[in-house]
């Protein structure tokens, strides 16, 4: 079993980060009792109150988890805005016959999200996305072509698995523009701005990076291996304006045919540790853990049974912004939802318990027709070195009956792929002083205005294609 310390850091100074690692201290009962009951505008009360108390002032860990709760609380409206009349509207004004029975199967399932505000039930305001994505039937009552664009991406994945299983690896030349800009609302004239972009590092698939263009002049490019990889602006416009950064790069993959026979049950400690809030190794995943392993002792078939059952019995699902999230990994076996990064916390965290090295990647998923952030997963197998694990797209391929493309995420990566992180909670350069939108991972940017951090919904980002084309390998 994992005997390396965690990474989690100590708390010699306050930072950002130690406004996250706050998550791990409880909240005060009576605050958790008003959250629990939907008392939102009472729970806000009460904590500004306690935020007035001098011992709790004094106390930095439960201070800043006081705060961040109040963030936390101030977004939960607008990541649950629909009443079960908006949320039923919706869905009929793409399925006028559906009905509320039909509703209340779904909810039943633990499809649809949903948390209670002023004693009344609200729901996620992307639990229709969710449903459209993960349910054919539906998605083909909604929309013919919901059904079509589904169908397309699977037959991409398979013929892109098939050519590389065919020529053993693959590589493609990717062109990229993306950006942000601050809404206007909220953009505040003579005020420094403070903007990161991410950009890809030299971490395969990706590499042969380069920056094309940028639309300011840049303040910092953080180096080629950085965890978390940025190219910052620093400016005091009076008027506002795009940020943008244009990029090319490579991405190289190899096919690579698994055999337990060749892995060695000697494993490094490197990349097994805890990481709070988030990678915890709890009673709870302890014991599932060792349920789902066994008593197997090669590496790589333990590996494949964690993320099989995440494959098989984790159910993709959207979720609200990872702020507002709990013990991300743990919460994913509980409930058995998440998106693609929650499953990919909680493959890294059971791997850890495991004792085999894991850690995170993430950036973009990049085809010649879209781009979307995406999250997966590395582990390290003696004999094979790191290989990747998206259990996300592995998950899909199960659901759609599609055996091969569903091992083929074990072990495997498709080349359409920009890395831009390669750390779970990785900081960024320069160093922010408002809270992040995204505290844990960076995939569309962040900004801040005269030190106060904008959050998800006060800016827009935007990724554009500009190329993808397959190269030969020289």
């Amino acid at each position: 079993m994992n005997t390396q310390k965690d990474q989690t850091p100590a708390f010699p100074e306050f930072s950002e980060l130690h406004t996250i690692l706050s998550l791990s201290v409880p909240l005060p009962a009576d605050v958790s009792r008003l959250i629990q009951a939907g008392c939102l505008k009472e729970a806000q009360e009460r904590i500004r109150f306690l935020l007035s108390v001098p011992s709790v002032r004094e106390e930095p860990m439960q201070k800043a988890r006081l705060e961040l709760e109040l963030v936390r609380l101030s977004r939960l409206p607008e990541e649950y805005p629909y009443t079960l009349s908006d949320a039923l509207s919706l869905i009929r004004r793409q399925i006028p016959d559906f009905s509320g029975e039909e509703f209340d199967a779904l909810e039943r399932n633990g499809r649809i999200d949903f948390i209670f505000i002023d004693g009344q039930k609200r729901y996620f305001h992307r639990f229709w996305e969710t449903l459209t994505s993960t349910d054919a039937v539906l998605a083909g009552r909604a929309d013919p072509r919901l059904a079509e664009e589904t169908a397309s991406r699977s037959l991409f994945r398979n013929k892109t698995i098939q050519l590389l299983k065919e020529n053993g690896s693959l590589k493609y030349r990717i062109h990229l523009k993306a950006g942000l800009r601050i809404r206007d609302e909220f953009f505040e004239p003579g005020k420094e701005i403070l903007v990161h972009l991410p950009v890809p590092k030299e971490s395969a698939p990706t590499c042969n990076v380069r920056i094309l263009n940028t639309g300011h002049r840049p303040a910092f490019l953080s180096p080629a291996d950085a965890p978390a990889r940025t190219v910052a602006f620093r400016e005091i416009p009076e008027e506002n304006d795009t940020f943008w950064v244009e990029y090319e790069y490579d991405s190289i993959v190899r096919y690579v045919e698994l055999n337990p026979d060749l892995v060695s049950d000697s494993l490094p400690d490197f990349d097994t540790g805890q990481l709070l809030p988030h990678i915890r190794f709890t009673p709870y995943l302890r014991a599932l853990t060792a349920r789902v392993a066994g008593r197997e002792t090669n590496p790589l078939i333990r590996a494949k049974k964690i993320y099989d059952f995440i494959t098989t019995r984790v159910k993709y699902s959207y979720m609200p912004e990872y702020l507002l999230l709990d013990d991300i990994a743990e919460s994913c076996a509980v409930n058995r939802r998440g998106d693609c990064g929650v499953q990919a916390l909680l493959f890294i965290t059971m791997c850890r318990i495991a004792g085999i090295p894991a850690r995170w990647q993430s950036g973009l998923s990049v085809t010649p027709v879209s781009v979307g952030p995406h999250d997966w997963a590395q582990f390290f197998i003696p004999y094979y070195g790191w290989l990747y694990a998206d259990p996300s797209f592995g998950g899909s391929a199960f659901r759609a009956g599609e055996t091969e493309r569903h091992a083929f995420y074990f072990g495997n990566l498709d080349p359409f792929r920009m890395v831009a992180n390669t750390d779970f909670q990785a900081p960024l350069f320069p160093p922010r002083s408002g809270l992040r939108a995204d505290p844990y991972d960076n995939q569309v940017g962040e900004c801040e205005i005269g030190g106060k951090g904008l959050l998800s919904g006060q800016f827009d980002y935007f990724h554009e294609i500009i190329d993808v084309r397959s190269i030969r390998r020289g």
